[in-house]
């Protein structure tokens, strides 16, 4: 049976019959001799797509039981039958109750059933076109809901690696969706002697990543100028997240603190992947493990010292760099970040870190990424 119902309407019996057996045969049909009992059939069915009335009925005219109907069911296809033609009711009916035609008694049944069937083709056009535009205008309100959590994180993270001396730097930052749930920072002690450099993501993707890191950076620029170590840090963040969010919401971080005068660094980690320390065209892995934030109550974490000489760069990465695939479902795994740094070792960080994330992406060959890429890399020149 057609999802379409037909209403049919009139208090004479004899025409009510008559409008059943023009249908039934085709749709579903529902039969009311008043305008009363019309209403509460449109009230009791959604699925009333044709409502056919007579203009003469006792307790109300087709006219005003149509208006009452364009609430109840705005896209179904009206249609009144009269025994006589009335110029003025005819415009009442078409610019007041949407009415899709005006038919004259006696009506010739194949010619009715032809003009229902056109206004039901009418009738879903007009359904379908609503249903795009409803898309149309989430699809809209989408959008501007991405623009401002691009702005969010924009405001957020830095635009610019700070200038220091003895020393380049540079980021190469790019989220799988419009937002990411990366995030990274720098920051100055107020003499400029001590570099906080952080590297992170964030569990999830997109829009609620992205908040969920922006509450945390924020939560991280207020305890950076406390003068804690890092893995204080790290057990203090930790804290915060596990009284606050859920046990879903998990932070993963790489906290570095580097004294530029002398190249000597203190690395804590928290999930994160390991970081690489570059010297004289060879890659170390700095294995420092730790468990994501927000996850375990009570978790200490390591600390390890780094130096860093003349020509030294160390790498922080994401993991969006080694668990990116190509077409084939291959990763590109840490052999080939570790090799790839291997070849441009003898870059400055700016080219180096462009030319890691290049190679990722030509090696994922249009394969949409699943996750965003942070690199971070810090060469000391003197």
């Amino acid at each position: 049976m057609p999802e379409e119902t037909i209403l049919v309407v009139d208090d004479e019996s004899a025409n009510l019959q008559k409008l059943h057996r023009t249908f039934i045969n085709h749709y579903r049909v529902l039969s009311a001799s008043t305008g009363m009992e019309a209403l509460e059939l449109v009230r009791r069915h959604d699925s009333i797509a044709v409502i056919v009335a007579d203009q003469r009925m006792p307790d109300m005219t087709g006219i005003e039981f149509l208006r009452e109907t364009l609430e109840l069911q705005p896209h179904a296809v009206r249609i009144i039958l009269t025994g006589f033609t009335d110029v003025d009711v005819l415009m009442e009916a078409i610019n007041s109750c949407k009415v899709y035609r005006y038919i004259v008694k006696p009506w010739d049944p194949p010619d009715l059933l032809m003009t229902v069937e056109r206004g039901l083709e009418a009738r879903r056009l007009a359904v379908e076109n609503e249903i795009f535009r409803k898309e149309l205008i989430r699809r809209e309100r989408l959008a501007q809901e991405l623009e401002i959590a691009r702005e969010i994180q924009r405001y957020i993270l830095p635009s610019v690696c700070p200038a220091l001396p003895g020393y380049d730097m540079a980021v190469e930052y790019h989220p799988a969706r419009e937002v990411g749930g990366d995030l990274y920072d720098f920051s100055l002690d107020s003499d400029s002697s001590r570099l906080h450099v952080v590297v992170g993501d964030v569990s999830g993707k997109s829009i609620p990543a992205a908040l969920y890191g922006a509450v945390f950076s924020g939560q991280l620029r207020t305890l950076l100028p406390q003068s804690m170590s890092p893995s204080e840090m790290l057990a203090r963040l930790n804290q915060n997240l596990i009284a606050r969010y859920q046990e879903n919401n998990f932070v993963a971080i790489a906290y570095l603190q580097l004294d530029l005068a002398n190249g000597n660094g203190i690395l804590a980690n928290a999930g994160m992947p390991f970081p690489y320390l570059l010297r004289q065209g060879e890659v170390t892995r700095i294995q420092i493990p730790g468990v994501p934030l927000g996850l375990m109550e009570s978790t200490s974490y390591d600390e390890m010292r780094i130096h860093l000489d003349t020509g030294d760069t160390l790498i922080l990465a994401s993991d969006g760099t080694t668990d990116a695939v190509d077409p084939l479902g291959r990763m590109y795994d840490r052999e080939r970040l570790l090799d790839c740094i291997r070849r441009h070792s003898d870059k400055d960080p700016a080219p180096l870190a462009a030319d890691l994330y290049r190679e990722v992406i030509e090696f994922a060959g249009g394969t949409e990424a699943g996750d965003d890429i942070t690199i971070i890399a810090i060469k000391r020149r003197v």
